[in-house]
């Protein structure tokens, strides 16, 4: 028998999956007290988890883990080096959330464009004459710098060039042929790019390299009026630094659904600026990528127990265990 413990609520036909299998025992977290969840961890021999915090101190307690499997890409509330140590896989839902969390990088960037909210506000307050400031801008002929062309990257380069975008990459390890593929022009040093850029999105991990990669420095040599999103990790911005770029219009509007402190600080600055949209790291969070993490997620579990795991959905690769 091989017990799973599931740390947060995931869609059901995750759950099903795992139900289905043969010699597997299933402990749901939601609810559990600290102790308990402790308990549970010791016991389990494969933990598939949201935002839960594993710690080495936590994970330590599970002598018979084999793997923990993310629900999702990002990995900042697991104690990945202290699995590493370990020879513990931990795994990731490497594809399951792209197209949603795409889709809501593009939201951000017409809502800006358009004004969206400011027209909405407008209209629900009387001022029609809002429609003549000519606020509102074209995607179509703009140039965006899109950092970090992975599996999310490449879904937004896409739709940026059907939307009629110049569109320049730059990424540690280039997909040279998929950016020729879409008509993208590569570059290879960041600050050199910043200040061409109409809009600048995120898309890469957080880690040692990629913490506070935006700073004042970063957000001066920006074109003025230029939009910055992000939806990919919180850390990766000092959001005091985006914060003065945005109050002194260096930069026109800024479009946030991932923050250093989550959920994000009443103290925070950006919550009072007109020209920030803000969503609750929310992008993965559609029906069908849910859905869609859970299965992956069991599939991991599953394969885990197997010795089967896909390398492409390892988080950790420097362990050689349980990957085929």
């Amino acid at each position: 028998m091989k017990t799973v413990l599931i740390t947060e609520p995931i869609h059901p036909d995750g759950v099903a999956i795992l139900e289905n299998a043969p010699g597997i025992e299933i402990i749901h977290g939601k609810g559990l007290s600290a102790e308990d969840m402790a308990a549970a961890v010791a016991k389990a021999n494969a933990i598939g988890t949201r935002t839960y915090p594993l710690t080495a101190s936590l994970l330590s307690r599970a002598n018979g883990l084999v793997t923990v499997a993310k629900h999702g890409v990002g990995c900042d509330s697991i104690d990945v080096a202290h699995c590493t140590e370990r020879g513990i896989p931990v795994t990731v839902t490497a594809s399951a959330n792209k197209v949603s969390v795409a889709e809501q990088t593009m939201m951000l960037m017409l809502a800006l464009a358009k004004d969206v909210v400011g027209y909405d506000q407008a209209v629900r307050s009387g001022d029609w004459s809002r429609r003549y400031s000519l606020r509102a801008f074209e995607l179509s002929g703009r140039t965006l710098l899109l950092v970090g062309f992975g599996r999310i990257g490449k879904e937004v380069a896409a739709r940026a060039r059907a939307f009629g975008m110049r569109v320049q990459l730059i990424d540690i390890a280039m997909d040279y042929a998929k950016a020729s593929e879409l008509g993208c022009e590569v570059v290879t040093d960041l600050h050199a790019a910043l200040p061409q850029a109409d809009i600048l999105t995120l898309h890469v991990p957080r880690n040692e390299q990629t913490a506070n990669m935006m700073s004042h420095a970063e957000f001066a040599a920006m074109k003025a009026g230029a939009v910055f999103i992000n939806c990919a990790r919180g850390g990766l911005v000092d959001e005091r630094a985006l914060a003065a770029a945005l109050t002194s219009g260096q930069l026109a509007a800024a479009g946030l659904d991932v923050f250093d402190e989550e959920p994000l600080p009443e103290s925070s600055p950006l919550r009072t600026l007109p020209n920030v949209l803000l969503s609750p790291h929310s992008a993965a969070s559609t029906v069908e990528a849910g859905r869609r993490m859970a299965i992956d997620m069991a599939r991991n579990i599953l394969d885990a127990f197997a010795g089967t795991i896909e390398p492409s959905n390892v988080f950790n690769p420097q362990h050689a265990a349980n990957v085929r």
